[in-house]
């Protein structure tokens, strides 16, 4: 079909190229700039290999490159035949235990309720008493609400936040005076912010393990993913190094 130097395209180079279900005109376009554009790279090509230099070790850097791609396919396969990838919250909290030390915060994070609402939302009054009692039953009914009246919130008092980002939230007089405990219902710039802090870990604190969760998992996991492969090259090692397809030469 096309030839550049010491390169040659043949018709099973362009199998799948053509869809069926195109008529001939179609297809003859779609094979001529198929042909086209190989011919264009094969070209550059040639050029590219005429500037390389002796001394630059491709064919080194090419068996490589091949090696690396091989063993990588070689370990996903095996990762995903052999890898154990459950991890139970008795293997976070295990591991998080044994090295505390690693975990340990490098910024200010919070556990807080925040809402802020327009003040002339027509619903303040149902906001507020619900505020008043925190009563977890009605959270989703209030979500609802405060989604109706676009008011901003974060109601989960389980997550984690850094404490920084909480502060730009806020007022810069109330986010000055943050400390655990802390609620207020506050107004400025024609908005409520109802604000109820939970719990504050400094920098430099142990974090609760649900912060580092995702992290630690992460890590678990990566640790299994050396083992596996440490312990397949031992086998593999153990089952071919007294056979003939193993030969060691000394001097």
């Amino acid at each position: 079909m096309a030839q550049v130097f010491n390169k040659t395209l043949v018709l099973s180079d362009i199998d799948g190229i053509v869809d069926p279900i195109n008529n001939q005109e179609d297809s003859l376009h779609l094979i001529q700039s198929f042909v086209d554009r190989w011919v264009r790279e094969a070209i550059l090509m040639h050029e590219a290999e005429k500037q390389v230099s002796q001394d630059m070790g491709l064919d080194q850097l090419v068996r490589d490159y091949r090696s690396s791609l091989v063993l990588n396919n070689f370990e996903q396969a095996l990762f995903k035949s052999e890898l154990d990838t459950i991890i139970t919250d008795s293997d976070i909290k295990q591991y998080f235990n044994a090295n505390k030390e690693q975990f340990r915060l490098s910024y200010d994070i919070v556990r807080y309720f925040l809402i802020k609402l327009p003040e002339n939302s027509q619903n303040v009054d149902a906001v507020t008493q619900w505020w008043t009692d925190k009563e977890p039953a009605l959270l989703p009914d209030i979500k609802d609400v405060l989604k109706t009246n676009r008011a901003y919130f974060v109601l989960d008092q389980l997550q984690w936040h850094s404490l920084q980002n909480l502060k730009k939230k806020l007022p810069k007089k109330q986010a000055q005076r943050l400390s655990t405990s802390l609620d207020v219902v506050l107004t400025n710039n024609n908005y409520l912010y109802f604000l109820k802090i939970f719990e504050i870990r400094k920098k430099g604190d142990l974090p609760p393990v649900s912060f580092v969760r995702d992290q630690v998992e992460k890590i678990i996991l990566h640790g299994r993913k050396m083992k596996l492969i440490e312990d397949k090259k031992a086998a593999l090692y153990q089952k071919e190094v007294n056979t003939e397809n193993v030969k060691i030469f000394t001097n």
